[in-house]
């Protein structure tokens, strides 16, 4: 019987140790440590004290150190916005001190209710003199069964803390909504704090307070949550109109240089009414361009070639070495639009990568050809080694481009096909296959 309650009390300690750090790693899930690995281990010293301290009715002592113990902590060994920090403290203060009172008081109230003890007794020495061996053996196993209970407790806390992390460890929160719910999660830490400090009858009587303080912790965790998926729904939400009034903005400029086009043509019958030569040039050179521009709307190869011309003057002016080597007559089946699409993007991704790179290394490839029952398009370029992802833009402004690949992607999945890209030690390839009809 002596081996099993040493074995016991090794447990104990085995489980104490278990229940610190349970806590510990359920903090951190809600609020990030600092970086460094100094403070990540500092910050288990305090709390190896504050997470077990005994808690008992009417004790100001422990009550007043773990919340000032506990928030000095969080506030210097904790990383995020104030706001977080207070709420960490609001939802682990109120759960640590509540489940220690229980485990304490529960466990006293049952082991008193069936043992019959008598209140210890200890001599000078320390030990115990008005308790048999069989009231000691019932304490201990009962000590024991509560710090079960309580590290299944954590258990539990923590893994529900990992489900909502992601969510909980969002930035999207802004500082009015974290008081609000800051100003929510006060009630029960002054109701635990105010009833523990001056409540001085039978332990029972806070019982009830203390679930619903319990229960209170998990909905301020999921209350947080919500909150975070709420203001990443409404940034999702501002960011999607933004691009809508940039669309409508682009329809309506597209509207007013198509009314511009139609009225083009009212302008040149008055200029070719005119009797000066000069007028009269003018207009046929504007009638030849709008005839070239209707030309090239309905026919994909000379708008091909437009597109090409024009990069072409484009490398030339900065040096670009620019070569195209491209077999298109099969390609008449793309829209003029996807057209411009996949080589406008293509081609000015190339050129844009080339302006960052001295004059000797700036290369780009165009090819297509038709390779058995698909065109092949082949672009290929020099570009910087350290660049990042290249489905990001290198602008400024993120929110108008960074489009270009994305839009190349969904033209080339319309036609059946498929975009391939490859960037490794300074060289950019991409590869688009397209099944003919």
């Amino acid at each position: 019987m002596e081996n099993v309650m040493d074995l016991l009390y090794m447990l104990n300690y085995v489980q104490g140790t278990a229940h610190i750090l349970l806590a510990y790693f359920s903090i951190n899930a809600f609020i990030p440590l600092r970086k460094h690995w100094i403070p990540k281990l500092l910050a288990l010293l305090p709390l190896w004290y504050i997470v077990p301290l005994p808690i008992y009715l009417d004790d100001p002592w422990n009550i007043s150190l773990a919340l000032l113990g506990f928030g000095a902590c969080i506030f210097v060994f904790y990383s995020g916005k104030w706001e977080k920090k207070l709420a960490a403290i609001l939802i682990f203060y109120p759960l640590i001190v509540t489940v220690n009172y229980l485990q304490f008081n529960v466990s006293s109230d049952l082991f008193f209710a069936f043992s019959h003890a008598p209140s210890p007794v200890h001599d000078q020495a320390g030990r115990l003199i008005n308790w048999t061996t069989g009231m000691e053996r019932m304490s201990t196993v009962t000590y024991f069964l509560s710090n079960t209970a309580q590290v299944l407790f954590w258990v539990g806390v923590l893994l529900f803390m990992r489900k909502y992390k992601r969510q909980i460890a969002s930035e999207d929160i802004g500082r009015r909504t974290w008081l609000i719910a800051d100003f929510m999660m006060l009630v029960p830490t002054m109701a635990i704090f105010t009833t523990i400090l001056f409540v001085t009858q039978a332990n029972y009587i806070v019982y009830p307070l203390c679930v619903v303080i319990v229960l209170g912790a998990f909905v301020s965790v999921l209350l947080v949550a919500y909150m975070s998926r709420s203001e990443q729904t409404a940034r999702e939400a501002q960011r999607l109109a933004r691009q809508f009034a940039y669309y409508e903005e682009k329809l309506k400029a597209e509207e007013k240089v198509r009314g511009l086009y139609h009225d083009m043509k009212n302008h040149l019958l008055l200029l070719e009414r005119q009797d000066s030569q000069e007028a009269r040039r003018m207009a046929a050179d504007l009638r030849r361009q709008i005839a070239d521009y209707e030309d090239y709307v309905h026919t994909g190869n000379d708008f091909l070639d437009i597109i090409l011309r024009d990069k072409a003057r484009v490398a030339k002016e900065n040096r670009i070495d620019f070569s195209a080597a491209v077999c298109f007559a099969q390609g008449g089946f793309l829209d003029p639009m996807d057209i411009s699409t996949i080589f406008g993007n293509a081609l000015d991704n190339a050129l844009e990568a080339s302006l960052a790179l001295e004059p000797e290394r700036r290369l780009v490839t165009v090819k297509a050809d038709c390779v058995r029952d698909m065109l092949s398009i082949v672009i290929e370029n020099n570009c910087l080694s350290d660049r990042a992802g290249y489905d990001k833009t290198s602008k400024g402004d993120g929110f108008l481009h960074g489009f270009g690949i994305r839009n190349i992607k969904k033209t080339v999945e319309k036609y059946d096909g498929q975009c391939l890209i490859n960037q490794e030690n300074g060289f950019f390839r991409m590869k688009l296959l397209l099944p003919l009809p």
